[in-house]
């Protein structure tokens, strides 16, 4: 296990969890409408979920022997809800891509090896459910020929 590389990507992954807290936070409290209900709930359970993503990595940073990061990544401010559902798409790919750089350093032990599948596996939800919010759902190209053959 390369520990000085899973370190850094960890503090990395941090530091996105943290901008993303600070993101859905201020998402929740400036989201208006008539769904603001659904959307500031959405957004506040999203943050906890973040603020829980940077705790358990600042743990396991320090139980690898480094220090744990603080600085937040940067947040992207709006008040547009599709803007804040893309924003937050953008942010839940980038955990996937950053938390599957971290993985790559620690093949060798199954324990981070296990956590870190996890962690692919949540965010990856995450990214699939906002495609959906968005409408950016991917049909598969081999169902969508077979149904316009069907039509014919």
């Amino acid at each position: 296990m390369d520990k000085v590389r899973l370190i850094e990507k960890l503090n990395e992954a941090i530091s996105l969890e943290l901008g993303a807290l600070l993101q859905y936070n201020q998402y929740s409290h400036v989201i208006t409408g008539p769904e603001r209900r659904i959307w500031a709930e959405f957004f506040e359970e999203t943050a906890e979920e973040a603020f829980k993503h940077a705790k358990k990595f600042a743990s396991r940073v320090v139980a690898l022997g480094g220090t744990p990061a603080v600085e937040p990544a940067p947040v992207k401010q709006t008040t547009d809800l599709q803007e804040m559902l893309a924003n937050s798409l953008e942010v839940e790919r980038r955990a996937v891509k950053v938390y599957t750089e971290a993985l790559s350093f620690c093949e060798d032990n199954p324990a981070y090896r296990n956590i870190l599948e996890e962690q692919i596996s949540d965010e990856q939800t995450d990214v699939e459910e906002l495609e959906k919010y968005l409408n950016q759902i991917q049909r598969a190209t081999s169902s969508s020929s077979q149904r316009k053959s069907e039509i014919a």
